[in-house]
């Protein structure tokens, strides 16, 4: 068998099909043609199944069981493409077709062996971040290729398209990057002014702590829209390594000149100073006031109709600090009535399975005459 078979060899397969797309396709691996071998094996299945071979009826319109044969088979024809490209290394035409046949896993894989270079780093965090494959890879590449700002600002713009696990995976991403950054040039300017470099163990907590005249006389050591973008990003954390990291950048922040303190959005108004009251509760550190602080700023939110920011921040927080009895009590007293939160808070049902307070749960079903939640509330009791 030649690379390219002869066209009168194919002509002597005509009376065994099967033996000719097997022919064909074998020679269209041979050269490359990956994107023919699609061709090829959607004409085998139009064949296979009767259906006119030149393309012109949709699969739309194939009457049922026929057209999920049909479409099971064109699946196969993109995960058999898809594989084949893969293992070529053309990894945006491979996930031209396995993103139909649904499989992240097998690119996924493929990009964790890819070491980034410039001739191929927009196509690799194209795949990796913008399409979804791995957004924590492509957003690190991204960091590590076009600096801090580029990168804070690409995940502003793709917050509302990212799931909630992938918003945390970039979170720790910039969390880490930008930690890396402020405590490399806190040790630079602790070098200059000491004529040494400090030891290697210690945190930026302990090295402004430990060394107040870092940040004497106004001195600021990283762009203050990066610091507050970060912390912002970093609630969302939970692992206890990350959110030190980011108690340690809001406390820094927090230390710095009333004139880099840029206001935030409710209740993180005092941006740098809310945050790390948030995240110092977390870490078990005046737990209480902060606890009393947030609970203030969801209470004198009241009932304003343009935001319930406050409310679900005071929501989050019991619930993490493992106060789910507090936040049901929380959520009946501030949450409004008929208006939903955002996906970001706790649902009044999560608040309930927390607590395990279902006759409470029940009573503000009542109260609020949500008939559905009710419902719920029964089905989710019986398990």
């Amino acid at each position: 068998m030649t690379a390219i078979m002869k066209y009168d060899d194919l002509a002597n397969l005509a009376g065994d099909p099967g033996e000719m797309f097997r022919e064909v396709a074998q020679s269209l691996v041979a050269v490359g043609e990956f994107h023919r071998l699609f061709d090829l094996r959607l004409l085998q299945e139009r064949h296979r199944h009767g259906l006119p071979l030149d393309r012109r009826t949709p699969i739309d319109d194939v009457e049922e069981p026929l057209r999920s044969q049909v479409e099971a088979g064109y699946l196969a024809a993109c995960r058999e493409v898809g594989e084949l490209l893969l293992e070529a290394g053309r990894l945006r035409e491979a996930w031209m077709y396995l993103r139909p046949a649904g499989d992240k896993f097998s690119i996924r894989q493929r990009l964790a062996g890819v070491v980034l270079d410039d001739e191929r780093a927009d196509e690799l965090i194209e795949l990796a971040l913008f399409e979804g494959i791995d957004p924590e890879r492509g957003y690190a590449w991204l960091l590590g290729r076009n600096g801090t700002c580029n990168s804070i600002t690409t995940l502003d713009g793709m917050s509302q398209q990212l799931d909630a696990a992938d918003i945390r995976a970039c979170a720790g991403v910039l969390l880490r990057h930008v930690y890396r950054e402020l405590h490399g040039n806190l040790r630079g300017h602790y070098n200059k002014l000491k004529g040494s470099a400090p030891p290697n163990t210690l945190t930026i907590e302990q090295l402004i702590n430990q060394n107040p005249e870092l940040l004497s006389g106004g001195n600021y050591h990283l762009d203050i829209s990066h610091l507050q973008s970060t912390v912002r990003y970093a609630r969302v954390l939970t692992d206890p390594a990350l959110v030190t990291k980011a108690f340690e950048i809001a406390d820094y922040g927090s230390r710095l000149p009333a004139d880099l303190q840029y206001p935030g959005e409710s209740p993180f108004e005092e941006l740098f100073a809310a945050h790390r009251r948030w995240f110092g509760a977390l870490l078990g550190r005046e737990v209480d006031p902060a606890v009393e602080f947030f609970g203030e700023k969801a209470r004198a939110e009241g009932d304003d109709p343009r935001s319930t920011a406050a409310v679900e921040t005071f929501l989050i927080l019991l619930l993490r600090l493992g106060r789910a009895d507090d936040a049901l009590a929380a959520f009946e007293e501030l949450a409004p009535a008929g208006r939903e939160l955002s996906p970001h808070a706790p649902t009044l049902l999560e608040l309930a399975r927390a607590s395990g307070d279902w006759e409470r749960y029940a009573a503000i079903c009542r109260e609020r005459d949500d008939l559905l939640g009710f419902a719920a509330g029964l089905l989710a009791r019986q398990g």
